[in-house]
């Protein structure tokens, strides 16, 4: 019997997942509760080249993309989050298996093959989809505090949607915006979005997550 909890938080790129990552594993530490985090390209076999932006990796077909992400996060259920959940952890993932599927739907990869790689998986018992418009990432890309260009992948410049670099992110990001919203509509998962003060949004994160963990948290003194 598995003691601890899978909570996942899934969305686009700059949209503020590994922010409220870390705010919640903060806070869920802070009330007793011992945390471990995972997330797509982050397994020490892979993930290092799967985050690298190399051009050469998202030119592969999307059979074996799908097979890099899919060993990347079947690296980290074996070493750790399988164990962390087996001890009673709450396991926080910076995305899990949605970002990757709903990628691979986008460029019209076989859904059927795709996710049966995810198959007997554990399945998350909270996946919470953050939510910003196009112009919003962007403009978090471009006057964020950390100077930052807008990468090919992320901007869908693969699928022809537009010349300018520009232009295809926004309407890739729109596309991408509605897919993830129509999977968490399907799925009952709840929908965040980000354009709040980010007290105000981890507030709503923390109230979705509450009934999860309750019996894991510790009393306030």
């Amino acid at each position: 019997m598995v003691d601890g909890r899978l909570i996942v938080i899934e969305g686009p790129d700059h949209v503020g997942r590994s922010l409220h990552v870390r705010l919640l594993a903060n806070h869920l530490e802070a009330r007793g509760v011992a945390v471990t985090t995972a997330g797509l390209a982050r397994s020490p076999l892979l993930g290092e080249n799967l985050k690298s932006q190399n051009p050469s990796l998202h030119a592969l077909d999307s059979r074996t993309r799908s097979l890099l992400y899919a060993t990347d996060l079947h690296d980290q259920l074996i070493h750790v989050v399988n164990p962390a959940l087996e001890a009673g952890f709450v396991v926080l993932s910076d995305r899990y298996t949605m970002t990757p599927i709903i990628r691979e739907r986008m460029r019209g990869g076989d859904q059927g093959w795709i996710q049966n790689l995810y198959a007997g998986i554990p399945q998350p018992d909270l996946t919470v989809v953050l939510s910003a418009g196009p112009r919003r990432l962007l403009n978090r890309i471009l006057f964020g505090e950390e100077l930052q260009t807008l990468n090919d992948f992320e901007a869908g410049m693969d699928l022809n949607l537009s010349p300018s670099v520009t232009t295809s992110f926004l309407a890739y990001q729109k596309m991408l915006r509605e897919m993830f919203t129509a999977e968490a509509e399907a799925a009952g998962h709840p929908i965040i979005r980000t354009r709040y003060d980010v007290r105000d949004v981890h507030r709503s994160i923390w109230d979705v997550t509450v009934p999860v963990v309750e019996h894991m948290l510790q009393p306030l003194v």
